[in-house]
């Protein structure tokens, strides 16, 4: 063998034995991946629009109310409760005549508020308005346009109001209804009541029903 062949072996066996080395390495450890947190928030509830008042409430005052003191712990205030009638307190003034009550029943027999009334009497302060966008001020179209499934009344007549045409609209959730009432020759909304037992009395209201 001559010298060069025998380098050349020498450097084949060399390759052969690191090859061996590099087939017997354990393979290197693989980089786990980095760990992903999500956090997911929840929606936020939708807002629901509320409007000054609906069916069941005026505010933060409910039909649920049992009294006068359950109404003022709903409003967080006092009402104006008249002496003769304290079942009949004002609970909002709109102006200088114009005003919102609470009727309960005078004999103590249903609890609960049994209407809302919102009444102007010659003022021209900001009233009071469904999430429609109606009440005491609007027109019979605007009122008929908000409520499509309306029924108009013209045969109701109050014992001291006279003649008063009621559009009536019944709430699909609750036994509660919109009055509102139009005085004979009027364009606009004059009175309103809202509740279980709404458009039935209009005035009189302080004397035991």
């Amino acid at each position: 063998m001559t010298a060069r062949s025998a380098a050349a072996a020498l450097a084949l066996a060399a390759m052969l034995a690191l090859s061996s080395c590099a087939a017997e390495a354990p393979p290197a450890a693989e980089t786990p991946a980095p760990t992903v947190t999500v956090t997911v928030s929840p929606s936020p509830e939708p807002e629901v629009a509320l409007g000054d008042f609906g069916f069941t409430y005026f505010g933060a005052a409910t039909i649920d109310a049992a009294d006068v003191a359950a109404l003022e712990a709903q409003l967080g205030a006092a009402v104006d409760v008249p002496a003769e009638c304290p079942w009949y307190p004002m609970i909002a003034s709109h102006g200088t005549y114009a005003e919102t009550r609470a009727f309960f029943d005078s004999r103590g027999v249903t609890p609960g508020v049994r209407f809302f009334y919102t009444l102007e009497m010659g003022d021209d302060g900001v009233m009071p308005r469904t999430v429609e966008g109606v009440g005491v001020g609007s027109t019979e179209a605007e009122v008929l346009a908000a409520y499509p499934s309306a029924v108009i009344d013209n045969s109701f007549e109050d014992v001291s109001l006279g003649p008063i045409k009621r559009i009536i609209v019944d709430d699909p959730a609750s036994d509660s209804k919109y009055v509102f009432g139009l005085f004979e020759g009027d364009e606009y909304i004059g009175i309103l009541q809202w509740g279980p037992d709404a458009g039935g009395q209009w005035a009189h209201l302080c004397l035991p029903l």
